[in-house]
């Protein structure tokens, strides 16, 4: 699957504020990976409690720069970490995130320097 930002969202959010949309996409790039990694920690111990309330605090994440595909993937795993099911299905969901964030790091980052000048 192939990933492309849209800030469409995150125009309408911040009143199309270029100082505050570049502290979104700032704090995107920053903690989107810290809290991958909590989710790939969490599951590789069985944690089901923290990966779906770390889920849960991602899926909004994505919807800020139109990653729809990736916000669904994070509400399914939230979804059957705290259900216990599908549970073998979650590692392969964990890799589609770190996927879809690293297609989108070049976009973002131009975008990011485009509003920033």
């Amino acid at each position: 699957m192939s990933y492309k930002i849209d800030l469409s969202y995150l125009n309408e959010i911040t009143g199309f504020e270029s100082e505050i949309m570049v502290e979104m996409i700032d704090l995107f790039l920053e903690e989107t990976p810290k809290q991958i990694a909590i989710l790939r920690e969490s599951f590789e111990q069985e944690n089901w409690y923290q990966l779906g309330a770390e889920a849960h605090k991602l899926k909004p994440t994505f919807l800020y720069v139109g990653l729809s595909q990736l916000n669904k993937i994070t509400l399914e795993m939230e979804k059957f970490a705290k259900a216990r099911q599908n549970l073998d299905q979650i590692a392969e969901m964990i890799e589609e995130l770190e996927r879809g964030y690293g297609e989108v790091i070049p976009a973002l980052t131009e975008e990011r320097n485009r509003l920033s000048s």
